[in-house]
């Protein structure tokens, strides 16, 4: 309040320091009026513009206070939300590298399978196969076995008579015999 006054009394000397003669007067009143009326608004409201400017600056003090924190909050939200960025793409490279690896197992495992396939499906044609061999061979044997006996019934029928084959059974069932 007192710093108030004195201010403008300090503005007051320096008005009529720089102003001419003539209008001093009306100049020197209008000082005084003003002095007069901050006096009066001092007087009558110094409590309540004090109040008013210590609540100001208390809620200045309170909005920095807060802007501080607030900054200091979104600092720390800043550095968890890059902590769990850095977490994600991690989890993102290691998931990567899992499927990865799982897909490189799964195409092993069914090359594998594939193989085991093949090697069966070759083995088992290959037994067909030889099945098919002794069947063919056992019908052409069978078959030779036919003509044979066929062709040697004919050379038997056209050169032996009745009396020579009955010496060939009886000296094959003599041979069988012994």
């Amino acid at each position: 309040m007192k710093k108030d006054l004195l201010m403008s009394l300090f503005v007051i000397g320096v008005s009529f320091a720089s102003e001419g003669g003539e209008e001093s007067g009306v100049l020197f009143w209008k000082a005084v009026n003003t002095v007069i009326l901050i006096g009066i608004i001092a007087y009558f409201g110094g409590k309540y513009i004090k109040k008013f400017l210590n609540d100001r600056r208390e809620s200045v003090a309170n909005m920095v206070l807060e802007a501080q924190k607030a900054k200091e909050d979104s600092i720390k939200a800043l550095e968890e939300a890059k902590r769990r960025l850095e977490e994600a793409n991690y989890k993102l490279e290691e998931g990567i590298k899992i499927a990865k690896e799982t897909a490189e197992n799964e195409r092993k495992h069914a090359i594998d399978q594939a193989n085991e396939i093949a090697e069966r499906i070759k083995s088992q044609a290959k037994e067909t196969i030889n099945i098919e061999i002794k069947r063919a061979e056992l019908k052409l044997k069978k078959y030779a076995t036919q003509k044979a006996i066929e062709v040697a019934q004919n050379l038997l029928n056209q050169k032996v008579d009745s009396q020579t084959s009955k010496t060939i059974i009886d000296k094959t069932i003599k041979g069988l015999e012994a």
